[in-house]
């Protein structure tokens, strides 16, 4: 199979890596199948040979992080990675992994892919490198494929590489993370500033998805400071409007309110605008759905409700407004037919709902009371 060339981003950033990071990935992941049982003498006792889970120690530092997602010790490592980017809020390594950890693996990679039969020896650190041209993105390969512990890959499966990642992306920045770490190592931080650091840029990168993911996991560790709490809140509207604008409203009031749960009263606070814009968009949705019924004065009413909400939304102000002159003018002209046809009652009825919606309609004022004068002649005769 002929492979691409790593691109010169990426190249920059295996360059980057501090050394033991490289003999980590190149290392850790050999595949050690179990030894067959022996076979015990008749008077020998038997003893187990199966092979004992290894034991993860709570890791605090990059290579440890390798360590343990190579194990398949996603708590863990999650964990480790948000103390790290706390007190280093830039460190593009850390962000990275924490990415591979967070992120739908069919969301980071895409769903085309190709296929390759895994050789002995091999281990998903050096396929990444090979067939991706990055060593890092190990941990996503193996989530892509159902993996959960890299170490343990056996060889001769079937690995899935996804083609999105086969491409070489020359444009794309990749900083020296040493470098960042060098230049970001300026004392220990208050608990939770970095991660609102760290969510900051990435929000300023566009990367709000994981701006997202990042706060939830540090609010769920109970890592956020102020700072941390208010972006999560606004990253939340955020994700919240495009999940609404996929027509998903419920799922997008629901992330609202699964964020509320994970932040204090102040910054809970914020979510309320974001809630009430939410809950009008779902109420014009169904006022749409009641229009094309043909149910106007239903339509009407869910209009002004989501108007209420969100008294900015100039389109939904428009839509009740528009719905309105044409609820009047149908009432009003099913009111004149009435009229015509001696049916004072029910025009007077149609004429005074017009008089509530459109209190300014002098014609339908007018037709009003000549009906109503007409009426008690009438009952006076009577």
């Amino acid at each position: 199979m002929a492979h691409r060339r790593p691109s010169t981003a990426k190249q920059a950033l295996t360059r980057a890596l501090p050394g033991g990071l490289i003999l980590l990935l190149a290392a850790c992941q050999a595949f050690d199948p179990a030894r067959p049982d022996p076979i015990p003498a008749d008077d020998a006792p038997v003893v187990s040979t199966e092979p004992e889970a290894p034991r993860v120690v709570q890791p605090a530092t990059l290579p440890e992080v390798i360590e343990a997602l190579d194990q398949g010790a996603i708590e863990a490592a999650e964990s480790a990675l948000l103390e790290i980017i706390d007190q280093r809020p830039y460190s593009t390594l850390a962000l990275r992994f924490l990415e591979q950890i967070q992120t739908d693996p069919l969301t980071l990679m895409g769903e085309a892919h190709d296929v390759v039969i895994v050789q002995p020896g091999d281990s998903l650190s050096q396929i990444a490198e090979r067939e991706l041209g990055d060593a890092l993105q190990f941990f996503a390969l193996a989530r892509y494929n159902g993996i959960e512990a890299p170490r343990r890959m056996p060889p001769g499966i079937e690995l899935r590489i996804p083609r999105s990642l086969r491409q070489s992306d020359v444009d794309e920045p990749v900083l020296d993370d040493t470098a960042q770490v060098v230049a970001d190592d300026v004392g220990e931080r208050p608990a939770g500033a970095g991660l609102a650091l760290a969510a900051q840029s990435l929000l300023d990168q566009g990367q709000n998805a994981q701006a997202f993911a990042l706060l939830s996991a540090g609010a769920r560790a109970g890592n956020l400071d102020d700072d941390g709490e208010r972006l999560l809140a606004l990253a939340a509207i955020d994700r919240a409007e495009a999940i609404a604008a996929e027509g998903r409203q419920n799922d997008a009031l629901d992330l609202l309110n699964q964020t509320g749960e994970l932040i204090s009263d102040p910054s809970r606070g914020l979510l309320e605008e974001g809630r009430r814009g939410l809950q009008a968009l779902k109420l014009e949705s169904e006022a749409v759905r009641a229009r094309r019924a043909g149910e106007l004065d239903v339509a009407l009413a869910l209009f002004e409700e989501a108007a209420a909400l969100d008294p900015d939304n100039a389109q939904i102000r428009s839509e009740a407004g528009n719905l309105r002159g044409v609820l009047v003018a149908q009432l009003h002209d099913q009111a004149l037919v009435h009229y015509r046809d001696q049916q004072l009652d029910e025009a007077i009825k149609l004429w005074q709902q017009v008089e509530q919606l459109a209190p300014e309609f002098e014609s339908a004022q007018i037709y009003l009371e000549r009906a109503l004068a007409l009426r008690e002649r009438l009952n006076e005769f009577d």
